[in-house]
């Protein structure tokens, strides 16, 4: 069964991001639809920086990290770049999710006791392990 094949469902409209890559990615390939992360370099480095939609040249289309894919009712895809307003709603959100992560690992670090639990962010005020008993 092809994607025109199914029933319309609505429009569907998904913000890419890190997180969420591989999850759009698996559903446009469900639809038959052959979707890539797409790489550039980024300070010197090879880095994935969004999602290539298509398999011809001709054809494809990239949404960037912060970009809207819309899947249409037809079965196809489009891409919308996000407004300024949403782009700094998005470099926002990523900030606050990273910070929790790097807060979340720190949290590991220190309950655990790990042997590098020494681990710590910049200008974060952190309790002291237990000192070992005599």
């Amino acid at each position: 069964m092809t994607t025109l094949d199914r029933p319309a469902p609505a429009t569907t409209e998904w913000q890419l991001s890190r997180y969420n890559l591989s999850q759009i990615d698996d559903q446009i390939d469900r639809d038959g639809i052959y979707a890539k992360g797409f790489w550039e370099y980024v300070d010197g480095k090879l880095a994935v920086t969004g999602l290539r939609i298509g398999s011809s040249y001709t054809d494809r289309i990239v949404a960037k990290f912060g970009d809207f894919i819309i899947r249409n009712a037809n079965g196809t895809y489009s891409v919308r770049p996000a407004t300024p307003e949403e782009a700094a709603a998005f470099r926002e959100a990523a900030a606050l999710r990273r910070k929790e992560s790097l807060l979340a690992e720190q949290r590991h670090q220190l309950f655990d006791l790990d042997a590098d639990s020494a681990y710590t962010i910049t200008g974060c005020i952190c309790v002291c392990p237990p000192k070992p008993a005599a």
